[in-house]
């Protein structure tokens, strides 16, 4: 364990038990131990300028470190990216209620005015080490002020690349005056990241299909996290919040089967439409808190709905993302799905089926899996059924501001920062991102079957790669503090009484570090928090109606009734009972989860074996050959 995350890991133990909604008497920086830790590092520095020795040059350090290339090209790319969001954050004083929902921090006034202080400093050009030291006291200042319930990652980037752009105005190393206002800065943003993450204490993992999730998930158990399970048919979800995966149409999936000139029950990835229970946040972190207290859990589908919008961001947990470059994404994706194709029609050459289509016949199988997947997951189920031609760069600039608001950003292609960022970012001490173990569509055996057109898939998966470069260079700023920070431990030297927090480290990093009065304080505020299980009941009713509406759709002459059968059973019945954290916890699902009940009705759709001869014109004029 890092020293200086070992000293911020104590102050862990003194957190106020605040959130929204929630205050304490005595809740400031003093409490959370921040200025003890400031406090030893201005005496290091004093010791070392007793001794004759110059102040350590971390900011520098961290600077070579996170651009190692040493190529100017790499640090312009990222302050492109950063001038976007200074002007975004320039040009939205008040941002609009569709903003907030995917960047709720900026709610606080005191995020949003850091913020506007830090582009007002970037845009500020010149060496005037006075007025720089000024400003970024006024800011250290507002820092204090904020909640310790909160890590507020998007005014930490703001922050950082607005020092980062400073360091560039000298051309070099900072002056040592400015060089120790820089150093506060940089040690409270980790300080109030890290107490954060002990306080929520819990991991929301986005996990977008086909960027090295289920490597991530593991990953996860390898670091002690709870979790409903880890194999890769859990894979991290929660089975009755139904986050799974949504990838082929129904309609589509008539006309495949038809090419194939094979009868099969509907495969589970036919599930484009299928419905999810509408629980918020609050409803989510009550119920892993009712369930065994879990720490860390995947959605692999969209943000949830939010009041009013179509999604929301979750600030209750530590926000957690990985992407890849969305043309890597694609290939895989279409891989995948030809291998679940071949391995579900074992005895069928799925392969022509696959080969010599266009972008249209991927879009009309995969309309989001293909189509600007990052946007439509990130901004929620309506964004994600969007018609095709319907995601714009408009779209993409929300959702960069739902990648902005995750606490930690990975990049699958940046493997050295995303080691660093699991490190230091979310306290794991255990094995990280295995080498080779991403799922991927390699063992297919068949070559991946892009279309003709791959150019056009490519062009209309432009709002994607503006998310995916803008996120990477967020990454960037993230690896700015994440190296200044171990930098510094070096500098501390051993900090001792440790023991304890690095044990308790080893269950999930930072989130397991929260104090009882954080708990405590956590219970108290979702303690009336009710998990409807209407909604649950509803999930399981409509999923069962639409296994049985394909299946009558799929059937011959004569099946329909043992289709309706099928989807009418009530061996999936979910109890009526709302659940509080009044008396002892009360599990929603009476007998079975939805999830069983889901693997119940395919088993009987099994019964179902047919395509229908009829409608095969039809299917072609719908499709396309």
């Amino acid at each position: 364990m890092l020293r200086v995350a070992i000293a911020l890991g104590l102050l862990c133990s003194h957190a106020a038990a605040v959130s929204a909604g929630v205050t304490a008497a005595g809740l400031g920086q003093d409490s959370w131990g921040g200025d003890k830790l400031l406090s030893r590092w201005r005496e290091m520095l004093s010791a070392k300028a007793d001794k004759g020795e110059p102040a350590p040059s971390v900011f520098e350090q961290a600077f070579t470190a996170t651009f190692s290339s040493g190529q100017a090209e790499e640090v312009d790319r990222t302050m492109q990216q950063y001038a976007e969001l200074a002007r975004w954050v320039e040009g939205n004083p008040q941002p609009s209620e569709a903003m907030l929902a995917f960047l709720p921090e900026f709610r606080n006034p005191v995020a949003l005015n850091i913020s506007r202080a830090a582009v007002t400093l970037y845009k500020t050009e010149g060496k005037d080490a006075a007025s720089l030291i000024a400003a970024l006291g006024s800011i250290t200042e507002q820092l204090r002020a904020t909640t310790a319930w909160r890590g507020y990652p998007a005014t930490r980037r703001v922050l950082i690349g607005c020092l980062l752009k400073k360091r560039l105005d000298f051309g070099g190393r900072f002056p040592t005056d400015v060089q120790s206002a820089v150093d506060s800065v940089m040690l409270q943003l980790f300080q109030l990241h890290k107490t954060s993450a002990a306080n929520r204490g819990a991991v929301q993992f986005f996990h977008v299909s086909k960027s090295g999730g289920t490597n991530l998930c593991q990953a996860a158990e390898a670091n002690g996290c709870a979790s409903q399970g880890f194999d890769t048919r859990t894979n991290c979800l929660i089975r009755d919040f139904m986050d799974q995966p949504r990838w082929v149409t129904a309609n589509a999936h008539k006309y495949v089967q038809y090419r194939m000139s094979s009868r099969q029950a509907l495969p589970w990835f036919v599930n484009f439409h299928t419905h999810r229970p509408a629980l918020t946040c609050e409803q989510r972190r009550a119920y892993l808190l009712r369930h065994g207290d879990l720490n860390f859990y995947a959605n692999e589908y969209t943000n949830p709905p939010g009041a009013g919008v179509a999604s929301t961001m979750c600030d209750d947990f530590v926000n957690l993302i990985m992407i890849r470059n969305p043309h890597d994404r694609l290939k895989s994706q279409i891989g995948w799905i030809q291998k679940l194709y071949k391995e579900f029609f074992m005895d069928v050459d799925t392969q022509r089926t696959f080969t010599n289509r266009t972008t249209g016949f991927w879009e009309r199988l995969m309309p989001a899996g293909v189509n600007n997947y990052y946007v439509r997951s990130l901004l929620g189920q309506r964004f994600f059924e969007f018609p095709i031609n319907q995601v714009t760069s408009a779209d993409a600039g929300l959702a960069k501001l739902a990648a902005l608001q995750h606490d930690i950003l990975l990049t699958l292609e940046s493997k050295a920062r995303n080691e660093l960022a699991m490190r230091v970012g979310l306290g794991w001490r255990g094995s990280a991102l295995k080498e080779g173990a991403i799922r991927s569509s390699t063992e297919l055996g068949d070559t991946v079957a892009l279309p003709l057109d791959y150019d056009t898939m490519l062009e209309r998966n432009a709002p994607d790669m503006e998310v995916y470069l803008f996120a990477k260079e967020l990454q960037a700023l993230d690896s700015l503090l994440w190296n200044f920070v171990s930098i510094a431990d070096s500098q501390l030297g051993p900090s001792g009484g440790a023991g304890d927090v690095v044990a308790s480290s080893e269950k999930c990093g930072y989130v397991s570090l929260g104090s009882a009065e954080a708990a405590k304080a956590r219970e108290e505020r979702l303690r009336d928090v009710e998990i409807p299980a209407a909604a649950m009941q509803r999930a399981v009713a409509m999923a069962e109606a639409a296994a049985a509406a394909a299946a009558a759709a799929l059937a011959p002459p004569g099946a329909n009734d043992t289709a309706a059968d099928a989807g009418s059973g009530g061996d999936g019945a979910v109890g009526a009972t709302a659940t509080s954290l009044r008396g002892n916890p009360v599990k929603l699902v009476s007998s079975d989860s939805p999830r069983k009940s889901i693997i119940s009705i395919n088993r009987r759709l099994m019964r179902t074996r047919a395509i229908g001869q009829r409608h095969r014109s039809h299917h072609r004029r719908l499709l396309g050959a």
